[in-house]
């Protein structure tokens, strides 16, 4: 069983939010709610709640204030669900740090599989504590400038890591491959489409339904066995038929 804060500036949202917990999610057996930031850290402090539904946008505060101003410890305890109307930038920031979040008005079935996502969760993973550091890094760049790092998971922990290090993804079922500038590479514990989604405005090209590259590291084109990137590092990535004309343009404006 779980405990759980809401924080939430608006008293409808948080009062929806608590009946779908109480009807839909019978893990969650607790629920404390706040309204403000104050409030939320001396919820926190007091109830030590297992997951806080963090709201982003605040009057005249931010859901990232908590993170900010909670104690290394707790960081490592507790864990966070993102919820916001509209703020893209935000989403994007989340995503890039491997967090859950739920889109307003809140789905049913999303929220039941932030809580199996919760359940399914390993309290003891190492690195935690490095995610939400990069989330609350990524949040404080402006949007112009975005994102430098991303925080991967994988099956020991968090890896963080430049964007700019990496060479090209590659998919491997429900799982990725990360190809990194030194030679290195990692399996995540996420699909291909997790990260384009992630990764789309940031310089890389889903190139294949198997291979997302970052374009930095495209060396040349080959018209060889229907068409080929050669990428930096030697590796030839087949492109799909369909992707050709895109690719060729988007390699006359490198």
């Amino acid at each position: 069983m779980f405990t759980a804060l809401i924080l939430d500036d608006e008293e409808n949202s948080r009062a929806s939010l608590k009946g779908k917990l109480e009807m839909y999610c019978p893990e969650v057996a607790t629920i404390w709610h706040a309204a403000t930031v104050k409030a939320a850290l001396s919820a926190i402090a007091k109830h030590q709640p297992d997951v806080v539904f963090l709201d982003i946008q605040l009057a005249g505060e931010s859901g990232f204030d908590v993170l900010e101003k909670l104690p290394q410890k707790t960081l490592e305890k507790i864990e966070v669900i993102f919820t916001t109307a509209h703020d893209e930038y935000a989403l994007r920031a989340i995503k890039f740090s491997a967090l859950d979040y739920l889109l307003k008005p809140i789905d049913v079935e999303e929220l039941e599989g932030a809580i199996n996502k919760l359940k399914e969760k390993n309290k003891a993973q190492p690195g935690i504590e490095k995610n939400l550091q990069v989330l609350l890094e990524t949040f404080k760049q402006s949007a112009q400038e975005g994102p430098k790092k991303i925080a991967v998971a994988t099956s020991e922990g968090v890896t963080v890591m430049r964007i700019a290090e990496i060479i090209r993804l590659e998919s491997s079922s429900n799982y990725t491959y990360f190809f990194l500038r030194d030679g290195s590479k990692l399996l995540a514990s996420k699909t291909l489409k997790d990260f384009d989604a992630i990764l789309s405005d940031n310089g890389f090209e889903r190139i294949h339904k198997s291979h997302l590259v970052n374009t930095e590291y495209i060396k040349k084109y080959l018209q060889a066995d229907g068409g080929l990137v050669v990428m930096e590092d030697g590796t030839q990535i087949p492109v799909a038929n369909r992707k050709k004309d895109d690719l060729l343009r988007l390699i006359r404006q490198l």
